[in-house]
């Protein structure tokens, strides 16, 4: 047989064993609809870490309340996509009876990805493949050029890692989760406020057949003293919060 044409031959086999190699790895990967399980009636119970800002922005604190996250009702997108209502309820930490409406935001499963639309911001929650250090922009939908309150969220990379890995919160068990990790930057000393600083720090867990059972997320930029503050202040879109899954019903 010709030389040239076994040579042929075998860029063939190589080029198929690559693809085939490629297409398993891709049919492998974890599915968007395993860990963002979406059913009507369907609720999660976090206990809710608020961090807030007070005394006009000079100090801050923790403050702790009970929420539920609960699959409301199925409707669709301003673009005519079918779209899940999920309602948000708010408690005390001790009144185990008395909730009350706090927000409601909406996901949307399309394809390989899932978007979420909060406060009129539209994130880019996760997206296929699922495999340590992927990413995306994950805020590739929001306009942070035009509004200056926002410009902090400008290209955040999410990034899975600890693909399948288990983890334990409070005294629940999940044996398989990706952990999304969003953001973790700090510009300055948080320690030193003579001068100004910026944290920046989120990231989510997402657990099998249950959905997102951690949650972690802080902005602060602090504003040093001067002629009209003198004791510094805390920037007014600073805000944090950390989800902690206590109880579901998947």
């Amino acid at each position: 047989m010709n030389i040239k044409i076994i040579y042929n031959l075998i860029l063939i086999l190589v080029a198929l064993q690559v693809s085939c190699t490629k297409q398993d790895e891709i049919l492998d990967t974890e599915k968007i609809k395993d860990y963002y399980p979406l059913q009507i009636g369907k609720y999660i119970t976090y206990t809710l870490d608020s961090t807030v800002y007070i005394n006009l922005g000079t100090k801050k604190e923790i403050r702790n309340y009970v929420v539920q996250d609960k699959v409301d009702s199925l409707i669709t997108d301003n673009v005519g996509r079918p779209s899940y209502k999920i309602k948000r309820m708010i408690r005390s930490n001790t009144n185990n009876s008395q909730w009350l409406y706090l927000t409601s935001f909406l996901l949307t499963p399309d394809s390989m990805r899932i978007e979420m639309v909060q406060d009129n911001q539209r994130y880019l929650k996760m997206i296929e493949p699922i495999r340590n250090g992927f990413g995306w922009n994950g805020h590739s939908f929001i306009n942070t050029t035009s509004f200056p309150e926002l410009q902090y969220l400008d290209q955040w990379r999410y990034e899975y890692q600890d693909v399948k890995m288990p983890k334990q919160y409070n005294s629940l068990s999940f044996p398989e989760t990706i952990t999304i990790e969003q953001r973790s930057d700090t510009l300055g000393n948080p320690n030193n406020k003579a001068f100004f600083f910026e944290v920046n720090v989120a990231k989510e867990v997402y657990a099998k057949k249950v959905g997102l059972v951690f949650k972690e997320f802080l902005h602060e930029a602090w504003q040093p003293p001067n002629t009209n503050s003198p004791n510094g202040y805390y920037e007014s879109n600073s805000y944090g919060i950390k989800l902690t899954v206590i109880d579901h019903n998947f």
